[in-house]
């Protein structure tokens, strides 16, 4: 270990020690604009608001998870889960929220943070109030919760939610203790790949990596984001870095060449990425993702038995009323496995049945049936065991055997499960469904399959993203358990398709048709025998049904995406940002990046705007399948478009996004706007 490194090392081993105290401390100061000023808080605490805007991303997630979401009226496109916020207006985003979209909201309280200043001055002309506020620290997070509880009227609430999140920490500080300090690991979080931008030396970012056990660097800068050089990163020399997933594309792509190949985390590999809402926010999640996150710099250890803390045991059970004659009992219980909370759907049946698997194939004699959910922390342990063995150690967690058991492991959580039930005269199914499509939806057909079976015989079956059990009060022969599969699998992708699901590594080009890990098993059931499933059958079609609707459900639970979800949203999904779109252009000399990101939101906000965007992105699939051969007509769209924003005629418009490829219809419509506002900037400075 250089010099250097050693100098990190033990710094961070004394940040270590204050991250634990503080931890027990109790929690003060609250870093906002109110925190000096008690008659600010005594008129919170006299009367709470009835319609709040919150421009903070990590606000609104303590407002929702306080289950105070009812006095949120607008919100900006960076907050979209839980899927209950869909009714909220979107202000625009994070950076550049739109003030006439807030003022339209009449709002008697306004969330901003420091990062705002240039909006108080306007939101104060509002005539309501504004609270800022500030997170520097783990400390000052887990106070803010403890604010906002007490602003919303949910201050019980808050303090148990507070105390559940460092518990959890400090589980983690527990296992990490038993790491020896030689074998810790250099850990860096990148924030932007243009410019090198990485969180400062006093960011809770930095916190965040010596709670989950590493050592974060020590660059000499303070702020929220800071500018490095390469020579800065390679003396650190990274032996895991980790990104939002946004930027998996460019961050891939900067450490694939020189000078990066060289540095740990180039040599090995070990750079990954996990969602913004976990890397950017010191919210309701911070226990989750530091257990994540310790998890994923120790692999090799987490999964280790003798380093597990907690007993294994049964910690609660909710029952399920599937009201089917051939399910005995039915409930989703949760349990301790390997230091963390899994949760278990478990479906007994009245009697031994065959099963049909998409896992495991055929099975006779079964009694039980379930779908098991795995959070982020316990992923290496199935890799660590093997399924079976995994499975066994489930069943046997559970009371059940495992040779009577056909289970489905996910990564979905099974706190959103959807059970869907169709019936038709005396038929009745049931489909029990967990759905996740964030992290590997496929377009089957049109995407390259990366694992090659040949060489990897061996391998442990990843958990599956979209899960499905379906039941029913027939028997079904085993030709009919064979073609329910394709009629469930039409059902899944056809709700897929209407929801506008993306395939994840291609979204702006493939709508997705499933992910890569799904799996169903058909329960074979009692009553009248039944022979037909198929697209023709009544039975059929209630499959298809059943399944449908179960999958827009648990994606709506899961993933927070439904039918009517922003513009801003469906551009995310299709990983592009205004921000991101807009360096990757060659702009006019009179314009700039942070110039234009606020009038082209504004745009996307405006009814005519979204028609313009969202049509470029149905015609974009249609271009992309060869249906649209012409774009001729799209042009003289855009054009007409470009025109009106710019209010005058504009030339023929050139070409001016340069970045990652894009369909050409979605391309040229983002084109119009920009080059719109360029001219009318350029007409108003003129």
């Amino acid at each position: 270990m250089s010099q250097i490194q050693q100098r990190h090392f033990f710094i961070n081993c004394g940040l270590r020690l204050v991250f634990v105290l503080c931890l027990l401390l109790p929690g003060n100061g609250w870093a906002a604009s109110a925190s000096s000023r008690p008659d600010v808080l005594s008129k919170l605490a006299a009367a709470l608001p009835t319609r709040i805007v919150s421009l903070v991303p990590a606000v609104t997630e303590v407002i929702a998870a306080l289950n105070a979401d009812p006095l949120l009226v607008g919100i900006t496109y960076h907050s979209n889960r839980p899927a209950r916020l869909e009714r909220c207006t979107v202000v625009g985003g994070f950076m550049a929220p739109s003030l006439t979209r807030i003022k339209s909201l009449q709002p008697d309280l306004v969330f901003i943070s420091d990062m705002h200043e240039n909006l108080r001055a306007q939101l104060n002309t509002l005539g309501c109030r504004v609270v800022e506020i500030r997170t520097s620290s783990l400390r000052q997070a887990f106070a803010n919760i403890k604010q906002i509880g007490d602003i919303v009227g949910k201050s019980s609430a808050a303090a148990q939610l507070v105390a559940e999140l460092q518990q959890q920490m400090v589980l983690i500080s527990r296992k990490i203790e038993r790491i020896p300090l030689s074998a810790r690991r250099r850990v860096m979080r990148l924030m932007e790949c243009d410019g090198l931008l990485v969180p400062g030396d006093d960011s809770f970012q930095n916190e965040l990596i010596v709670a989950a056990g590493g050592i974060p660097p020590v660059w000499g800068k303070k702020g929220v984001a800071v500018q490095v050089t390469a020579a800065e990163v390679q003396t650190f020399d990274p032996q895991l870095i980790y990104a939002d997933g946004i930027c998996r594309h460019k961050v891939k792509k900067l450490f694939t060449g020189k000078p990066w190949t060289g540095m740990a985390a180039g040599k090995s590999g070990n750079i990954h990425f996990f969602p913004d809402v976990l890397t950017c926010r010191a919210a309701t999640h911070l226990g989750d993702f530091v257990a994540w996150l310790a998890a994923t710099i120790y692999p090799d250890y987490f999964s280790r038995p003798e380093n597990m803390v907690l007993p294994e045991a049964i910690r609660a059970r909710s029952e399920l009323q599937i009201g089917l004659d051939c399910v005995k009992q039915a409930a989703v219980v949760e349990t301790t496995i390997a230091d963390f909370n899994h949760r278990t759907l478990v479906v007994d049946l009245t009697e031994p049945m065959q099963t049909l698997s998409t896992l495991e194939g055929f099975r006779a004699g079964i009694t039980t049936v379930g779908n098991h959910y795995l959070p982020p922390a316990s992923w290496n342990l199935v890799h660590l065991l093997g399924s079976s063995a995994f499975e066994a150690r489930v069943s046997g967690l559970l009371e059940r055997q495992a040779e009577t058991t056909s289970m489905l492991f996910t990564g979905a959580d099974m706190n959103n499960l959807v059970q869907q039930s169709v019936s038709f005269r005396e038929m009745k199914v049931t489909a029990l469904v967990t759905a996740g499509v964030s992290s590997n939806a496929v377009r089957m057909g049109a995407e390259e399959g990366r694992y090659y079976e040949l060489d990897n015989a061996d391998a442990t079956p990843k958990p599956g993203t979209i899960n499905i059990i379906l039941l029913s009060n027939l028997k079904l022969t085993p030709k009919a358990m064979t073609r329910a599969i394709i009629s469930a699998c039409e059902g899944k992708s056809a709700a897929l398709q209407d929801l506008d699901i993306r395939a994840t590594s291609n979204p702006a080009f493939f709508q997705a048709t499933g992910t890569g890990t799904d799996n169903i098993v058909v329960v074979e059931g009692r009553g009248r025998t039944i022979d037909q499933t198929g697209g023709h059958s009544k039975m059929g079609e209630l499959i298809a049904r059943a399944v449908y609707d179960g999958v827009t459900e648990a994606v709506r639970r899961q993933n927070a995406i439904c039918r009517k979800r922003s513009l801003f949203q469906r551009l995310q999904e299709r990983q592009i940002s205004v921000y991101e779109f807009l360096q990757d252009c060659r702009l006019e000399k009179w314009v700039s990046v942070a110039g234009l990101v606020a009038p082209v939101e504004e745009l996307l906000l405006d009814r005519s705007g979204i028609t313009f965007v969202e049509s470029s992105f149905a015609i974009s699939d249609a271009w992309q399948r060869s249906q649209v051969k012409d774009l001729e007509s799209f042009r003289k769209e855009c054009a007409q478009m470009a025109n009106r924003i710019a209010g005058r005629p504009l030339p023929v418009l050139p070409q001016i996004y340069f970045g990652p490829e894009l369909p050409d219809p979605l391309r040229l419509a983002l084109e119009a706007l920009v080059c719109g506002v360029e001219y009318r900037l350029k007409t108003v400075s003129e």
